[in-house]
């Protein structure tokens, strides 16, 4: 049988949960986690209800099968019998681009060849949208509203909360004892559901972690009070950042660097970091790089229209080369809902970035980066 996410939900799909579904009398969407012919692994398949009307010959269908689910053509013979149709497939989505099995092309395609049809279109639909991401995402605050909207979905941070441990991880058990005093006051910022927050509260830091979504912050509280660790979790924006100085002997920052739109800000939140840290206090930030990209790539088309166009009209309306968008977080994300990310090449730009902002620095292994305070 085939796993298969409830988008709406964030949850592997059950019986119960289509019962709910199926009676609000719309669409579901329910994302592939395994290849289900004619559709691939990661598709979206958009399902209608059969309550209303009987299936019809060459429908796909979404159906029932002993203890799971199916999606498909129903088998034939006496498999057949085990098969209870619950709906019909009347969309799919192949990452941003959406198409319908009941009007337009596909649904004139026989059902063998509708996966190859769906991969012509796809490729259709990219040729249209060339400039891919857009040469302007949009202003500094709805990008970040937009990072708070995605992490917020029920769906992330169901997610979230379902995969966190509560223990570091070897590389952070490491170098973060290593960096910041024992029983230190330690600021993690992008808590998430509360993985390294929890982990260094384990470890004997005195930790507050922030975040920018309600409900991350809502999910780590419940994983502390479960696992009956002591750490202060509030929601706030890292951009915001308003402690006094000597308010922490570290901070740690893992994975949402990238969520911050534009240079100067990226730079004047690290200098926020900056203030609130005691003379001898680090901040650990890891990053990730940019994978190579092709010659011919639409990201690097893109940021080369940005670089010469911001020449002539200046950067107003131009966002910077390397801003784009992440789609996907975890398997239960949804691709249609994206994310302001900001890739970077190398470690230059990083360096440059911390630099500015008041830090001395070094990069220890690819990624990380110990910053300090420079001695008085």
């Amino acid at each position: 049988m085939t796993r298969l996410i409830v988008l709406e939900r964030g949850e592997k799909l059950t019986e119960a949960a289509w019962r709910a579904l199926a009676s609000q009398g719309r669409p579901v969407r329910l994302k592939l986690l395994e290849p289900a012919p004619p559709f691939l692994a990661a598709d979206i398949v958009q399902v209608a209800s059969l309550d209303a009307e009987p299936p019809r010959p060459g429908d796909l269908l979404f159906f029932r099968s002993g203890g799971g689910f199916g999606v498909g053509a129903v088998p034939g013979g006496p498999a057949a019998q085990t098969e209870v149709p619950l709906g019909r497939v009347i969309g799919v989505e192949r990452r941003a681009a959406i198409f319908s099995l009941e009007k337009g092309v596909l649904s004139c395609v026989p059902r063998r060849w509708l996966c190859r049809a769906v991969d012509v279109l796809e490729l259709l639909w990219r040729f249209r949208h060339p400039v891919t991401p857009p040469l302007y995402l949009g202003s500094v605050g709805a990008c970040l509203a937009g990072v708070r909207e995605k992490y917020n979905r029920p769906a992330e941070a169901h997610e979230y909360a379902r995969l966190v441990h509560t223990d570091l991880d070897p590389f952070e058990r490491e170098i973060l004892p290593r960096y910041i005093r024992p029983d230190g006051r330690v600021l993690d910022i992008g808590c998430g559901a509360g993985r390294e927050a929890l982990g260094l509260a384990r470890a004997g830091f005195r930790v507050v972690g922030i975040d920018i979504a309600p409900r991350m912050v809502e999910a780590a509280w419940a994983n502390a009070q479960r696992e009956g660790l002591a750490v202060t979790f509030r929601v706030q924006s890292v951009t915001e950042l308003d402690e006094p100085p000597d308010s922490f002997d570290g901070a740690y920052w893992a994975g949402s660097y990238h969520h911050i739109p534009g240079r100067s800000l990226r730079i004047e939140t690290l200098r926020r970091i900056v203030r609130a840290l005691t003379p001898d206090g680090v901040l650990v930030l890891m990053v990730v790089y940019r994978g190579e990209r092709g010659l011919v790539s639409r990201s690097r088309l893109v940021d080369f229209f940005r670089n010469a166009l911001r020449r002539i009209v200046g950067p107003r309306w131009l966002s910077e080369p390397g801003d784009g968008y992440m789609r996907e977080i975890f398997e239960a994300s949804d691709p249609q809902e994206q994310v302001f990310f900001h890739d970077f090449s190398g470690p230059g730009k990083i360096r440059d970035e911390i630099e500015a902002a008041g830090f001395t620095t070094e990069e220890i292994s690819p990624g990380w980066w110990v910053c300090r305070k420079p001695l008085p």
